[in-house]
């Protein structure tokens, strides 16, 4: 039997934790971090030789915005001469970690955030000085029952997040039931060293006030109790931005959130990756490159859409997460300028006959299919909330119907275009890359 090519691959972990009180991101009211459940880690894989190599850092943080992304990438560039744009940092999107984003509610921790650029280069850095031969081994299976659509069509012919009432129709959208990885060996029979898991659903299932990486944390150890303690496991954030863990309306003899929860989700997605590293095939092509667009992005425009809602908040009659949310749209809407335009990264990484597809916020499922349909690699993983956050990527059908997700301003701070603009984009750099092997 021939032995598949071999590329160099390092990879490397860092503790990102943020000191205890510490407020948690994720809701609109405060949680002050009084425990820690698990570690966040920055976890890197730098694949190739040279000026070719590129970078995937992925970290357990609810957002990457472009304050964390320019130095990382710079100091990236500037200690191991791997390009910043050949550098791609997503975030995980845990509700159970530090708010990183100017301008929230939620308090943040400045001393944390002037150094954790440094901590998240430091583990790209350590990655790329300890490469060793690698076969690219890529794999692939259907998670069904853990992912559900969050988003509910009403008798109205509106769309709400989750069940409200007996006016329900039913689901408002798809998942994406496709369990991507991607493992790195020093030959085809060996023991993974390094290991890339691509799933799509919120990680919002632990809850609380404690530090926790949440179900990632919990699928890594399942993986290290095959393959060993040093083994690296990123976890990639496909596209969930109307995915949830919660089965709505269905009755299950279990909780739906929490710690159990969170460990029930870790063990089931860590023994299917399991399964799928041991049937994963080398790639025919073992090559590592990166394509990137920068787009020109209209922001939201302030028509009648955000007059009816603005009016709607003024009213005052909304309770629950959408009282949360119109407060929120009321302090902002007199700050959004609907005449910029701001430039929006797209990002997509090529490892073997697997693409990585980058989107700069959270990502609507609908968007994440339609990259994979038209993709030409024979595997295609979206990684939401790479290098910049945007706020939700909503799809048009959910602008016109409302909800959470496609609150203008609020969630959505660009133009409704921008999902289409995204996927588009994608899919000239998937082919591009696909075109250009070395």
């Amino acid at each position: 039997m021939e032995s598949p090519a071999l590329l160099p691959v390092g990879a490397a972990e860092t503790v990102i934790s943020p000191p205890l009180g510490t407020e948690l991101a994720g809701y609109f009211s405060p949680r002050v971090s009084d425990g820690v459940i698990s570690d966040l880690m920055a976890k890197a894989i730098v694949v190739g030789e040279g000026a070719g190599r590129i970078a995937l850092i992925a970290c357990d943080l609810l957002a990457i915005t472009e304050e964390i992304s320019v130095p990382v990438r710079a100091r990236v560039a500037a200690e191991t001469g791997i390009s910043g744009d050949r550098v791609m940092i997503c975030a995980t999107h845990t509700h159970t970690g530090p708010e990183l984003r100017a301008n929230r509610p939620i308090k943040r921790n400045e001393e944390y955030m002037a150094g954790l650029p440094d901590r998240i280069a430091d583990t790209a850095i350590a990655a790329a000085a300890k490469p060793r031969p690698a076969c690219i081994c890529l794999g692939r299976d259907h998670e069904e029952g853990l992912a559900f659509n969050r988003r509910f069509r009403y008798d109205d012919a509106s769309e709400q997040f989750g069940m409200r009432g007996d006016n329900v129709v039913g689901v408002a959208g798809p998942t994406d039931p496709d369990l991507g990885v991607i493992a790195f060996r020093e030959s085809p029979q060996a023991m993974p060293f390094a290991v890339i898991v691509n799933y799509s659903i919120h990680i919002d299932v632990t809850g609380g006030n404690k530090i926790s990486a949440d179900f990632p944390a919990v699928m890594t150890n399942v993986l290290r109790g095959v393959y060993g303690p040093d083994v690296i496991v990123l976890y990639v954030q496909g596209a969930c931005g109307n995915i949830n863990h919660s089965p709505y309306g269905k009755k299950w003899p279990w909780p739906t959130k929490g710690v159990w929860k969170s460990e029930q989700i870790g063990r089931a997605l860590g023994g299917k990756a399991i399964t799928i590293i041991e049937k994963a095939l080398p790639s025919t092509s073992q090559v590592a490159d990166a394509a990137q667009e920068i787009l020109d992005v209209p922001r939201f425009p302030l028509d009648d859409l955000v007059a009816d809602r603005v009016a709607q908040a003024r009213a005052g009659e909304s309770q629950g997460l959408s009282s949360a949310v119109d407060k929120r749209l009321l302090s902002m809407i007199d700050q959004h300028d609907p005449d910029g335009r701001d430039p929006r990264e797209v990002q997509a990484l090529r490892i073997g006959d697997a693409v990585i597809c980058g989107a700069p916020g959270e990502y609507f499922v609908e968007w994440g299919l339609e990259i994979k349909k038209w993709s030409p690699f024979p595997y295609t993983f979206i990684a939401e909330l790479a290098n910049d956050w945007v706020g939700y990527i909503p799809t048009y059908e959910a602008f016109r119907r409302g909800g959470y997700e496609a609150t203008p301003i609020v969630s959505v701070r660009a133009t409704p275009a921008l999902g289409q603009m995204v996927a588009d984009a994608n899919f000239r750099l998937a082919r591009k890359l696909w075109t250009e092997e070395k």
